[in-house]
């Protein structure tokens, strides 16, 4: 069984599901990026904290430790809510029914999601970019 709902039977299946993980690994890869670069600039902040006051008002120390960054970014990952009947071409569906069901379920699945307040807690200190996804609330989610 896979853990985002049924393995696909039918062509229409398969291709509905092709678009998901597309758009899916594209989303992915940018936020595992993003991951990297702000570990690192919380890195640096904390190897900046650990030298001397005299080694830190360095002018060149100055300049590598301004890559530093103190802040912390919370993403809260929305997937789409799988419709009933939708289609692999769900991306190209704009009439207006369309557009309205996908808005209903978008706009209840962001506000189920925001009141369980994922980012307040305890997270890595060395954590820039901190991932929320809320998989236990869209079994049926496009990834």
């Amino acid at each position: 069984m896979n853990p985002v709902g049924p393995e696909p039977t039918t062509m229409a299946e398969v291709l509905n599901r092709h678009k998901d993980v597309q758009y899916s690994s594209r989303i992915a890869s940018q936020i595992v990026r993003q991951q990297q670069a702000h570990r690192l600039r919380h890195v640096i902040n904390q190897l900046a904290a650990r030298l001397p006051e005299s080694e830190r008002n360095d002018p060149a120390v100055r300049e590598l430790t301004s890559y530093g960054c103190p802040t912390r970014m919370h993403v809260v990952r929305l997937l789409a809510p799988q419709l009933e009947r939708e289609t692999h071409t769900k991306d190209i569906d704009f009439s207006p029914s369309g557009i309205t069901r996908r808005w209903h379920a978008g706009y209840a699945h962001t506000k189920a999601v925001l009141a369980r307040k994922p980012w307040i807690g305890e997270f890595d200190p060395l954590a820039g970019v901190v991932l929320h996804e809320h998989m236990d609330e869209m079994p049926m989610a496009a990834e």
